[in-house]
């Protein structure tokens, strides 16, 4: 397991919160830092608005360069300097303000934490690079393009191999195709709420699964690292596919093949809770049809069980599908994108799976 790696504590002379948008263009990314476009949509509001904006990316430097790194610790600590009377609160029943959290980590905190490392590395002689093999530069997240994505490619195969005896019955063939899903298998993606690597490990996920974090995007984020993200994900099927069982499978039936790790991979993406809830309403349109066709007691069951487990079934109905309406429940304000989403995603992974054996075959 990889140090934790966190931005060193620095002389506020030589990094300023205004060092941020003041880098000289010989230094800096081509194109405005995330933290720039925040500021520019904030220009745009009232004083008030621009003036926060500022204290609060002053903040959260001085917070780093006191030490604290931690993502979550610099979002609570701005949203609870904006709202000091929901310190301690459970935000958990209150959407809105579970958006603004989430505003606060994905376009203020993560962006100023990713300048600051890069602007530290500007400031530090670089080591010469030592020589790498083709297999070590796709774990390190080097880009690559043409022919060396094939090879980029097949570096990972050995790992996905042994992966997928962390979850029993899993082929290898549907968890490549799920890390293609997730990342197109770069290692070193970060995205807009902040999950990484190939396989897109959020960052609760991590902990759950033994991944340190550190600073999210940095050499100390083990997501990062296919070598560990993969039996990761690997991990976290397993652990989907139990919490289904439990909760879903046990109560409405069991998939059967491909269509069982449709299921699990869909919790995945959209989580057991919402597979759960939308099984449950499937099952009971399954009763519905059942009696229509003047089926009763356990014939209506199991006619019941055997519609439930069939993932196109959870798709039935428009804006009253069962899944659409667990994707209400739990995104209530993504609802509409979660449930085409989450109603791809499977079906995607499995398609490209059998894409591939038919080519070749």
């Amino acid at each position: 397991m990889a140090t934790d790696q966190t931005i060193q504590r620095t002389d506020p002379s030589r990094i300023r919160p205004d060092a941020l948008l003041r880098q000289p263009a010989s230094t800096r990314s081509v194109g405005k830092t995330a933290f720039e476009t925040r500021l520019e949509q904030a220009l745009g509001a009232d004083s008030q608005v621009q003036r926060r904006t500022r204290e609060e990316l002053k903040t959260i430097v001085m917070a780093v360069q006191s030490g604290f790194t931690d993502p979550w610790q610099l979002t609570d600590l701005i949203f609870q300097a904006r709202h000091p009377e929901l310190i301690g609160a459970d935000l958990s029943q209150s959407p809105e303000l579970l958006d603004e959290w989430n505003e606060i980590s994905a376009q203020l905190v993560q962006p100023t934490l990713n300048d600051l490392v890069a602007l530290q590395s500007q400031a530090q002689p670089s080591a010469p690079a030592a020589p790498v093999s083709s297999a070590s530069t796709v774990a390190a997240g080097t880009r690559v393009t043409g022919k060396d994505k094939l090879a980029a490619a097949s570096a990972l195969d050995p790992i996905i191999e042994q992966a997928v005896a962390l979850c029993p019955g899993l082929p290898p063939q549907f968890l490549k195709s799920l890390l293609v899903q997730e990342s197109g298998l770069r290692t070193d993606v970060v995205n807009q709420y902040g999950y990484a690597g190939v396989a897109q490990i959020g960052r609760r996920e991590a902990r759950e699964l033994g991944l340190a974090v550190g600073v999210p995007g940095t050499e100390s984020d083990e997501r990062l690292n296919p070598s560990l993200a993969i039996p990761a994900a690997a991990r976290l099927l397993h652990v989907k596919a139990q919490r289904l069982t439990e909760m879903a499978f046990s109560r409405y039936g069991t998939p059967q093949g491909a269509e069982y790790w449709k299921f699990v991979m869909g919790a995945y993406n959209g989580g057991e809770g919402t597979i759960t809830v939308a099984m449950g309403h499937a099952y009971r349109d399954g009763l519905a049809r059942a009696r229509e066709e003047g089926l009763a007691g356990p014939e209506a069951v199991a006619f019941a069980r055997e519609w439930a487990t069939k993932w196109e079934h959870l798709a039935l109905g428009g804006e009253d599908a069962p899944l659409a309406l667990a994707a209400a429940r739990y995104f209530p304000k993504l609802a509409a994108q979660k449930f085409v989403e989450i109603r791809n995603y499977p079906e995607q992974i499995v398609a490209r799976v059998a894409r591939r054996r038919t080519a070749a075959g």
